[in-house]
């Protein structure tokens, strides 16, 4: 730093973005969103959490707002806005059960999921372009088993923030 107060160099110890996993796999996702929301909405009027909803009741019919968050892992809100986007497009429906709300493709979010379920394939196999097909199951794999440690990743998280809540109350 100059006397004037501002950083104008790299740092030393600044993190590469090509050897941080979470920054590479942010970019990613960041891609993988993006795309997938302006494709799906230009073409069926939905966005990527609608199509993750309508992939999931695809997999599970019945199953919860609830469960179908904690299977995609999106915010309970999230789940909630599209499904409430789904059923006014006629593409889900609710079926009240004694103490659980369950969740159902129609006909209509059938052929949606359908249709979509092509272009996400080959969106896909457009990121494993040049794996064999062992580097792709592999990769697969990889991210599945650093998904597993999300949990570890959420009680790190968790802790690090009741550290800053302990100091805060100590300044008072």
């Amino acid at each position: 730093m100059s006397g004037s107060g501002v950083s104008r160099d790299p740092l030393p110890h600044a993190i590469s973005r090509d050897d941080y996993a979470p920054a590479t796999i942010s970019l990613l996702s960041n891609t993988l969103l993006w795309g997938g929301s302006r494709t799906y909405h230009q073409r069926f009027g939905i966005r990527t959490n609608e199509w993750r909803v309508l992939s999931a009741l695809g997999g599970r019919p019945g199953a919860t707002a609830a469960e179908a968050g904690e299977l995609l892992g999106l915010n309970k809100s999230v789940v909630s806005r599209s499904v409430a986007l789904l059923r006014e497009q006629g593409m889900v429906v609710l079926e009240r059960e004694p103490g659980a709300k369950r969740l159902y493709l129609t006909d209509r979010g059938v052929e949606v999921h359908d249709a979509i379920l092509p272009i996400a394939l080959a969106r896909e196999e457009s990121l494993f372009e040049g794996f064999t097909e062992e580097e792709a199951a592999q990769m697969r794999s990889f991210l599945s088993r650093m998904y597993s440690n999300a949990a570890r990743l959420k009680k790190y998280d968790e802790s690090c923030l009741q550290r800053d809540s302990s100091s805060e109350q100590s300044t008072r």
